[in-house]
């Protein structure tokens, strides 16, 4: 068992799945996890790259934080990447979310409201790279699917 909590990672299990299952595992590795700093640091290595990666630089110990911190980014990335799909399908007029074909350009509705202009482009291949200008500085974004 103490194997199977060393190589456990989060895969597509959220990250509520993840800590269930860290914690259960956990009990048969106890010295691995002696240390609220210790279990922070395994549980945190084991989170897939886009959960961590931002989690990292705050230098969390407190086990309970971590985890609910890790849920409000997974929250956070599942929503924005549902107002994408979304909002993919509405421009595109693509009902199946099979993707794009060819270069497509929009200007978005709330840009025309706010003074604020901004246009995207889709490429046949998925990039999305959208310009932008917010108090007359340009904004480019790159995105990569």
């Amino acid at each position: 068992m103490q194997e199977t909590f060393l190589r456990l990672v989060q895969g597509s299990k959220t990250v509520m799945q993840y800590e269930a299952e860290f914690t259960a595992l956990a009990r048969y590795a106890p010295q691995l996890v002696s240390t609220s700093a210790k279990k922070c640091y395994r549980f945190l290595r084991g989170l897939l790259d886009s959960l961590r990666q931002p989690l990292v630089p705050f230098h969390i110990f407190d086990f309970f934080e971590l985890v609910e911190r890790a849920c409000l980014i997974e929250n956070d990335l599942m929503a924005t990447q549902q107002q994408w799909t979304a909002s993919r399908k509405r421009f595109s007029g693509d009902t199946s979310g099979s993707g794009f074909s060819g270069k497509k350009r929009f200007v978005s509705r709330d840009s025309k409201r706010s003074g604020q202009s901004r246009s995207t482009i889709v490429s046949g291949s998925g990039n999305v790279t959208s310009f932008g200008s917010v108090s007359g500085a340009p904004v480019y974004q790159t995105c990569r699917r």
